[in-house]
């Protein structure tokens, strides 16, 4: 009988709401991770209130980074999509892995952007402007050619944030009704996909989302 060897891998939370999509794409892409979740609503409360800067915000998940190393975990995911930037200046202080909530979709957005048109969801408007342009620019690192277009779902991330998940889940699956049937759509969040098995029924190109995309990656990164 075969073992298969467990990981213990953290991630790293700015919203609450992001725990639960998270753990759902770990069951499904990775069973064998033991997951540490680590939550501080304080980056997107004072980010949101303008009461810390960036370089307050960074300093905060480098010691949140470096936390979750000393608890013995392998890797970490930061699922924040506004803290990429800080994510990779902190790999400089431990010696795990580390992935933005960025860096699996990234990957499967240019897989897919061989062979059709994408378009970002988001529910933040910085996010999907975030997103898109880090797709654009890895493409042109790479020297690929990718039809891409974003805009933010109105509204959503408020009503998730307030309690009321079946508006947030309803305005999105609008949105992705209105995407051209043969454009492929990539969410920004991780909060978002809590909807992917809905947007399947909803959208005939393939949904993809960063929770998923982010798992894949990271296991890929350690080889396990």
């Amino acid at each position: 009988m075969i073992v298969q060897r467990r990981y213990r891998i953290g991630a790293l939370h700015a919203l609450a709401n992001a725990i639960p999509p998270t753990q759902d794409a770990f069951d499904r892409v990775w069973p064998e991770a033991d997951v540490a979740h680590l939550l501080d609503g304080s980056l997107y409360l004072d980010r949101n209130a303008g009461t810390a800067d960036d370089a307050e915000l960074a300093a905060r998940i480098d010691r949140l980074i470096q936390y979750s190393a000393s608890t013995g975990t392998e890797a970490l995911i930061v699922t924040g999509s506004f803290f990429g930037e800080a994510a990779i200046a902190a790999r400089a202080n431990v010696a795990i892995p580390v992935a933005t909530s960025f860096d699996g979709i990234i990957e499967r957005a240019l897989e897919l952007g061989q062979e059709q048109s994408m378009h970002v969801l988001s529910t933040t408007a910085d996010s999907a402007t975030l997103l898109a342009e880090a797709i654009m620019t890895e493409a042109g690192r790479r020297g690929v050619s990718v039809d891409l277009s974003s805009h933010p779902v109105t509204g959503a991330l408020d009503a998730l944030t307030g309690g009321d998940g079946e508006r947030h889940d309803t305005l999105i699956l609008a949105a992705i009704r209105e995407i051209d049937p043969g454009t492929a759509v990539v969410f920004a969040q991780f909060s978002m996909e809590r909807i992917l098995p809905a947007s399947a029924d909803a959208h005939a190109a393939p949904v993809v989302g960063p929770a998923s995309e982010g798992v894949a990656y990271l296991r890929r990164l350690i080889g396990a």
